[in-house]
């Protein structure tokens, strides 16, 4: 990777870690959409680096959380997610082949969808859901998170309309996200992709990802939620339909 192209993946890193310090998620899709709009690596190796970031930032969160974790809960979610991983990292395999331009549209189509559900604010429903659902959005999450290594928008949304404390269901969260991170990185690393440049941006990486979070933490209260929720909303929207739009011309 050339200089330029990793100041601007690591802008794009800030970026998405401070959306994430405020909304809960979203640091992913920004990054992919933002590396894969403007060009500067390949989904493949984006989503590689991605997935190594949120290992990290995802450990660090995890060690004061992890007492409040639903255990039912979070072992029916792998049971969906690990498996639908390996597929979604095979698509993505497949897929970066002849059918980039159609990678890319998937993309745009699900930083759209992850976009409209951070401004949906449902109430909770009034039973935790059934085992098969739960399994279910385990699985969806699993293939996104295996193809762009950035599953976390349907987990987090399904998640947060349980009737459950806040501690558990962000708890719950971030220990999904943990094992699915991992898995995606151990996939990866067992078909020999984690190459040593994947390693060296996913280190760069680290430290921005820290400095971000803290300083945007501090910062956030001084901005209005919503208005947070509205700008990260219409980046997302901007992002997909910028995927979308550039990948159905360049067909």
């Amino acid at each position: 990777m050339l200089a330029p192209d990793l100041v601007l993946f690591l802008v794009l890193v800030a970026v998405g870690a401070i959306v994430q310090s405020i909304t809960g998620f979203a640091m992913g899709l920004i990054i992919m959409g933002g590396v894969t709009a403007i060009g500067v690596v390949d989904i493949s190796f984006g989503a590689a680096v991605v997935s190594l970031i949120s290992l990290v930032n995802v450990s660090i969160a995890l060690r004061h959380t992890y007492r409040f974790v639903d255990r039912l809960m979070w072992s029916l979610m792998l049971a969906g997610l690990v498996p639908a991983t390996l597929v979604g990292v095979l698509m993505l395999n497949v897929l970066s082949g002849d059918f980039y331009e159609w990678l890319r549209i998937l993309l745009g189509v699900v930083i759209i969808g992850a976009g409209s559900l951070l401004m949906a604010q449902p109430a909770p429903w009034i039973a935790v859901s059934d085992r098969w659902s739960i399994v279910s959005i385990g699985a969806a999450g699993g293939v996104i998170g295996g193809m762009y290594g950035a599953g976390g928008a349907p987990l987090a949304w399904f998640m947060y309309r349980q009737p459950l404390d806040l501690n558990v269901i962000r708890a719950t969260l971030l220990a999904t996200f943990f094992v699915s991170t991992l898995s995606r990185s151990v996939i990866v690393a067992l078909s020999g992709d984690l190459t040593h440049e994947v390693l060296l941006v996913a280190l760069a990486s680290v430290p921005i990802v820290i400095v971000s979070t803290v300083v945007s933490t501090r910062l956030a209260h001084r901005v209005p939620d919503r208005a947070i929720r509205r700008f990260v909303f219409v980046l997302l929207i901007l992002l997909g339909l910028s995927l979308i739009v550039s990948s159905l011309a360049g067909r």
